[in-house]
């Protein structure tokens, strides 16, 4: 099973990206609380490829996240042409900080990590690819 899911890279669209991912993931009978994960994991990639990676909003430049669904995982990857950035190199945020005290930024990725089995990323240029792996049921 693999499904392949492209959007512009434009901030209003963000939501039928999650709605298709969705769709997708119902139909080949995925369990609502993978569902859950994988839109918050998505949510969280995609909205920072939209608005930290570099490229304006713009129809030629796309988001691209295939899902395949191997055994009892489902593989994910996420890609985008924006300027290099590796989630995984990040220190994780300092929870225990006082909230004035704590830089802006990082939770999401640190949610990510939390929740997938592995993360891995890789650039190939002009790609930033983040692969995600979480089980499927």
């Amino acid at each position: 099973m693999h499904w392949r899911i492209e959007v512009p890279n434009q901030r209003d669209r963000l939501g039928a990206l999650l709605d298709a991912i969705e769709q997708a993931l119902v139909a080949h009978g995925i369990e609502a609380s993978v569902r859950e994960d994988l839109r918050l994991i998505a949510e969280e990639v995609v909205s920072n490829a939209m608005d930290y990676g570099g490229c304006p909003p713009d129809p030629q430049h796309q988001i691209v996240v295939d899902i395949r669904r191997h055994e009892d995982r489902l593989h994910v990857q996420f890609q985008d042409s924006g300027r290099p950035f590796d989630p995984v190199a990040h220190a994780p945020p300092d929870l225990d900080a006082d909230l004035l005290d704590r830089p802006v930024g990082g939770l999401g990725v640190h949610l990510v990590l939390q929740i997938a089995e592995s993360v891995s990323y890789v650039r190939e240029e002009p790609y930033n690819i983040l692969r995600v792996v979480l089980r499927a049921h």
